[in-house]
């Protein structure tokens, strides 16, 4: 396994564990029939647009089998909302079902975290599904809530944590 940082050819494997990933994790917390709809194809569009604004605060990382294939990623940087006083922010990190509970999640969480030090942040948020299993996954790396709010995703009303940490790990 290795983990770099991700290019723009990387998007086609990043959507695809986008999509896998949402379908098994989300599956029983959002409707069958929204999840059904997730596309390779519309987050390949998606991902397009988030390498082509190039956003020198956000940077993305993905983590490839031994034969190459991007099983997981991770993103972040700035934070998106001046409400909180965190100053970065973990947009997102998802791994294909079969990598998930072996630490490659966290290896993928220190790589941002360490480019996030590297560029002088000093703390960290990222908000995640209530029902989501990743919530304990956060815990253990010392995570505390601070805020919770209720989300649309198609027709489900699903609460979303805000979790954080004061001083970068």
């Amino acid at each position: 396994m290795r983990i770099r940082q991700a290019t723009i050819d990387d998007v086609p494997g990043i959507s695809h564990v986008h999509v896998a990933s949402w379908k098994t994790t989300y599956k029983g917390i959002i409707s069958d029939e929204y999840l059904s709809k997730l596309s390779v194809e519309s987050r390949i569009n998606n991902w397009n647009w988030v390498f082509n604004r190039s956003n020198p605060d956000e940077v993305i990382y993905v983590m490839e089998s031994d034969d190459g294939a991007i099983v997981g990623f991770a993103n972040g940087g700035k934070c998106r909302s001046e409400q909180y006083h965190y100053d970065s922010e973990l947009y997102s990190i998802y791994l294909l079902e079969e990598y998930q509970g072996l630490g490659y999640g966290k290896a993928l969480f220190s790589a941002v975290v360490n480019h996030l030090k590297r560029h002088h942040y000093q703390s960290l948020m990222v908000w995640v599904l209530e029902k989501n299993c990743a919530t304990a996954f956060y815990y253990r790396l010392g995570a505390e809530a601070f805020t919770k709010k209720d989300i649309q995703i198609g027709n489900d009303t699903v609460t979303e944590l805000g979790l954080g940490w004061n001083e970068l790990l």
